[in-house]
């Protein structure tokens, strides 16, 4: 244990008799991080307290890995597009990363701009382009001579590819038969000691550690809470999001057989001191995100009215707008969105609009979702979201893709009389594709319904919310949304 405080993990990876004679490899690690500004209201996380642990192993000459998930989203990103993330990583003193989906967001020039300005190498080696190469940039494999241990090191992603920004040019390869051709080669280079750094969920982790017995250790991401797993004598360690913990782990290179691995994890909290440099960057990008929010996107030719007593209460044109971009950018059929998360209490009057409107109108950070729900689960979603309309309470619906009719007078769960679909009565037994909130994907606002829903975009593969309509805004240039009865009350 350090000075900071700390958890241990309570595991010990021990395969074969003794320790190596020589020190252990540190390695400092961490995943999906989408701020370099502290979250959790400054209690966890921030690249500046994160700096400071980094020094604190410095003696020990640490080898620093990140395993996917940075260039967006957050509100910082929908300005720099993640130059931010890349700046910190590099005065941080990153050695190694791989791709994770959110790399995307913004199109393959993007990422490859950013992999221009990394100071140490991404790793992809099962995304690829038309050459065979990997993509944006990337390398396959790196071997690393650290500390007199040769480590080699791949990066492997599971089949998310199709839901991100990619482009066409980038293809998906089977992540076993990409590691089983790589690990040997790497063996084969003099590699003592094989990390794979992956994005991808937990069963695919476990996949690849029982067929691929040649990997000494898994660092994975794309999964945002701490977890850890031994399954067929590797280790298969995820470290969470947001730099709210930093993992630390100690790496005994074995003859004859895997690496011996101690892993902890270190807690990043308000007790962890800034470190001055990295703080510096940090509050360089703050200063400059309120000249960048203040750029206009488009125009509205109507006002936009985003009063409780009118985003709570029936179907609003600003409510039509978001939930417009919702649908659009999944491709669902339909989009519910509650009123409750549209904030800023006012009139926008017919005018400019800017990121920094927006991002008050949308302030909560929530990700845009889409999910399958049947008929009558979505009718159910409809009654959920009208049945406290009298309160003004902020699950009441703002929809796109579909009208709906319903009595507040009935009592609750019996109010809603018509839905309709595109011009289709509402069908109770078809599946449709529901585009939403994070929020309420996870029973936020009494939607219990959609909790347990299969997901076509998941949580871990979403876009944030007000980059959405940011985006939708932006490529109509004009926006003039109307009450059109999507919401008629009788």
């Amino acid at each position: 244990m350090n000075r900071w405080q700390s958890i241990a993990v309570g595991v010990m990876l021990v395969v074969g008799v003794a320790f190596a004679q020589q020190a252990p490899l540190t390695i400092l690690h961490f995943n999906d991080v989408y701020e370099i500004q502290p979250v959790d209201k400054s209690k966890r996380g921030g690249a500046a307290r994160i700096a400071t642990l980094v020094d604190q192993y410095k003696d020990q000459k640490p080898l620093i890995l990140f395993s996917g998930d940075a260039l967006s989203p957050s509100v910082m990103s929908s300005v720099f597009k993640g130059e931010q993330m890349v700046a910190a990583f590099n005065q941080l003193g990153l050695n190694a990363a791989t791709y994770g989906n959110h790399e995307f967001d913004f199109g393959p020039a993007l990422t490859q701009q950013r992999v221009k300005e990394s100071k140490f190498p991404w790793i992809s080696t099962n995304l690829v382009g038309p050459d065979g190469k990997p993509v944006d940039g990337a390398v396959p494999s790196v071997i690393l001579d650290w500390n007199g241990v040769k480590v080699g090191l791949i990066g492997l992603a599971d089949n998310w590819l199709d839901l991100t920004s990619a482009g066409p040019d980038a293809k998906y390869q089977d992540f076993v038969k990409a590691a089983q051709q790589a690990v040997p080669e790497l063996k084969a280079k003099g590699a003592q000691v094989i990390i794979a750094l992956t994005h991808m969920a937990m069963a695919d982790d476990e996949q690849l550690a029982t067929s691929v017995p040649g990997i000494d250790l898994i660092l994975g991401g794309h999964d945002h809470e701490p977890m850890w797993k031994v399954v067929g004598g590797t280790l298969i360690w995820k470290t969470g999001s947001d730099w709210r913990n930093l993992g630390l782990l100690k790496v005994y290179p074995m003859k004859g057989t895997k690496a011996l691995v101690i892993p902890q994890e270190l807690v990043v909290n308000a007790k962890v001191a800034d470190q001055p440099e990295m703080k510096a960057l940090v509050s360089r990008y703050a200063d400059q995100l309120d000249k960048g929010l203040a750029v206009t996107i488009g125009e509205a030719k109507v006002a936009l009215d985003t009063r409780e007593n009118v985003v709570r209460a029936k179907e609003a044109p600003i409510g039509n707008l978001i939930a417009d971009a919702m649908r659009a950018y999944t491709k669902a059929d339909v989009a519910i969105t509650n009123g409750g998360g549209i904030r800023t209490e006012r009139v926008y009057e017919a005018g400019p609009i800017s990121k920094k409107d927006i991002l008050g109108i949308l302030p909560f950070g929530n990700t845009v979702i889409s999910l399958k729900l049947t008929g009558d689960q979505l009718k159910a979603a409809l009654e959920n979201g009208v049945s406290q309309v009298e309160k003004g309470a902020g699950r009441f619906p703002q929809v796109s893709g579909l009208s709906f009719t319903y009595d507040p007078s009935r009592p609750a769960g019996q109010r809603v009389l018509e839905v309709k679909v595109g011009t289709e009565a509402l069908d109770p037994a078809k599946t449709y594709v529901v585009a939403t909130n994070d929020y309420m994907g996870n029973g936020g606002d009494g939607y219990s319904v959609f909790k347990g829903a299969p997901r076509v975009i998941a949580e871990n593969g979403a876009p944030l919310m007000a980059q959405v309509v940011m985006d939708y805004i932006q490529a109509q240039g004009n926006v003039a949304p109307q009450v059109e009865g999507r919401i008629i009350r009788k």
